[in-house]
């Protein structure tokens, strides 16, 4: 579903450029690789650090709370394999297990929302120099279109500004 509303969004851009280029002329159009640029920005691996270090603390805040719940569990287990637990103290052991698990799978999940959310924090500047350097590459070499190399079915010839676009973030 994803690849035809990137197909037909393309069509509908190489349409429009037809439409326009019968109207107004030749427009110069070009490609950069965001995938070349993007990852070499030096904002984009402080950044990836950042949130990999984030995304580290995370992971052993949960750890910790697995490793409480498991010793939780196994002190449980010699209680009763003892004897020494009276059934209502094991279904209370029982509910507070279950607390325990429900509590680790909510913190888990907020976990991985709170990293999604860091992620996108860190990286919105990034994109958006990318993109203010790309308007100025565009505007200084009169490209009307500049595209990414990924989204292009077919191209022959064409200009490739990834050059242009890396000088411009400092790469």
């Amino acid at each position: 579903m994803k690849k035809l509303m990137q197909l037909s969004s393309i069509l509908m851009l190489l349409t429009f450029m037809a439409f326009s280029s019968v109207s107004y002329g030749q427009q110069k159009i070009a490609y950069v690789d965001a995938d070349v640029i993007i990852p070499n920005m030096p904002e984009y691996k402080r950044a990836k650090a950042e949130v990999e270090s984030y995304r580290k603390i995370l992971e052993k805040q949960l750890e910790g709370k697995q490793a409480t719940m498991q010793q939780y569990y196994a002190d449980v287990m010699a209680k009763v394999q003892a004897g020494t637990m009276t059934p209502i103290q094991q279904k209370e052991a029982e509910q507070k297990l279950a607390k325990m698990q429900e509590d680790l799978q909510k913190q888990a999940l907020k976990a991985d929302e709170d990293l999604v959310r860091k992620e996108q924090d860190l990286t919105k500047p990034l994109y958006e120099k990318f993109e203010s350097k790309l308007k100025e590459v565009a505007k200084e070499n009169g490209y009307a279109y500049i595209l990414d190399k990924k989204m292009l079915l077919y191209h022959q010839g064409g200009s490739d500004a990834t050059a242009k676009l890396k000088a411009k973030l400092g790469i």
